[in-house]
């Protein structure tokens, strides 16, 4: 009987044990976080994707379509577009004569109206311009300025020679001419004849051979400039009736070109080589007088490179590049003394017909 109880206990504890096992829940695995996705990030945007893509149309206006001078900034400008035909469409520009300052502001506002990609401009007038440029720039039209200084800030670039600081040296070589040929200027008379009255560049020029010449010379007597209209003739007969009414004229300075031959001709119809003539800017006529001996010089500009580089400017600005906002452009001076050498006449290879 004992025996038989004994089972009956182990037989027990076995059942309850295994129904325990059964109901007891199984430990949990452990969580595993899932990963959240990683955000998909937008590719990043190829340099240039939103690069204005040329032919930019850019209008170039220069002061004028009856002057060497601007001839050979307007081929400038067109060299780089033959260079650049992918980048840019080059539109020449201009009234008949740097006068006529009305009609350039028309060109100007015409070209605004037209939505260019940029303007490239040498502007007559300092003040004249000035509501137009500003308001292609506040169009978001870039506006490259070129020899002029206008009266506002609200452009892009300004390429220009310093005309103050080049007309010095004219001054300074007249100066120095007047010494080598034993001429004592103290109490003897020069004169500025200029183009045009009342723009920076012209005002630059003569008050730069001005006040040079009386830092050199504080006793000279320099008589009041006259304006020719930018017209040859009316250059050569002031200079007629200047060396006529003063015996004591010793050099005359012309501002531009037009000036220089107007001058040269007088000095040639006068046989008047011994007033020391200078000029600014350069053409076949102005060469001409030096060799001959009717004029003693000419202070040359790189006009070509100027319209070349303002183009330049002008789709680099499109292309939203930074680019400088005022650069001085060298000049060079040129005399019976260098007119020969090789890399004068490189450079005055672009002023002078082929």
């Amino acid at each position: 009987m004992k025996k038989f109880l004994a089972f009956l206990l182990a037989l027990l504890l076995v059942f309850t044990l295994a129904a325990c096992g059964n109901g007891t829940p199984e430990p949990e695995a452990p969580a595993v976080a899932t990963p959240t996705p990683a955000p998909q990030e937008t590719p990043a945007e190829e340099p240039g994707d939103d690069t204005p893509e040329g032919p930019f149309n850019i209008p170039v206006i220069i002061k004028a379509t009856d002057s060497d001078y601007w001839q050979i900034l307007a081929s400038g400008a067109l060299a780089f577009a033959a260079e650049n035909a992918d980048l840019v469409n080059v539109t020449i520009l201009g009234p008949p004569s740097e006068i006529d300052i009305d009609q350039q502001v028309t060109i100007l506002e015409n070209a605004i109206a037209t939505g260019p990609d940029a303007i490239v401009i040498a502007s007559t007038s300092s003040v004249a311009t000035v509501p137009a440029i500003e308001q292609a720039m506040n169009m978001g039209i870039p506006v490259i300025t070129l020899d002029n200084r206008v009266e506002t800030d609200n452009f892009t670039s300004f390429l220009a020679t310093d005309h103050g600081l080049a007309s010095g040296l004219a001054a300074e070589r007249m100066y120095e001419t007047w010494q080598a040929e034993g001429i004592d200027p103290s109490g003897q008379s020069v004169m500025v004849i200029s183009s045009v009255a009342g723009t920076a560049v012209n005002t630059a020029r003569t008050n730069g051979f001005i006040n040079r010449m009386r830092e050199l010379v504080p006793d000279i007597n320099v008589l009041e400039t006259q304006y020719a209209d930018n017209d040859i003739a009316r250059a050569m007969d002031i200079a007629l009736g200047s060396i006529s009414a003063n015996a004591d004229l010793i050099g005359i300075f012309g501002d531009n070109n037009h000036m220089g031959v107007g001058i040269a001709l007088a000095i040639e119809e006068m046989n008047r080589p011994d007033i020391v003539t200078f000029a600014f800017d350069a053409n076949i006529e102005q060469v001409n007088a030096i060799r001959a001996g009717w004029l003693n010089g000419i202070v040359v500009q790189d006009p070509f490179g100027m319209g070349f580089n303002g183009v330049d400017f002008a789709v680099r600005t499109i292309l939203g590049e930074t680019v400088t906002w005022e650069v001085v452009v060298p000049t060079t001076l040129v005399t019976t003394a260098n007119i020969d050498d090789a890399d004068i006449q490189e450079m005055l290879s672009y002023h002078l017909p082929s």
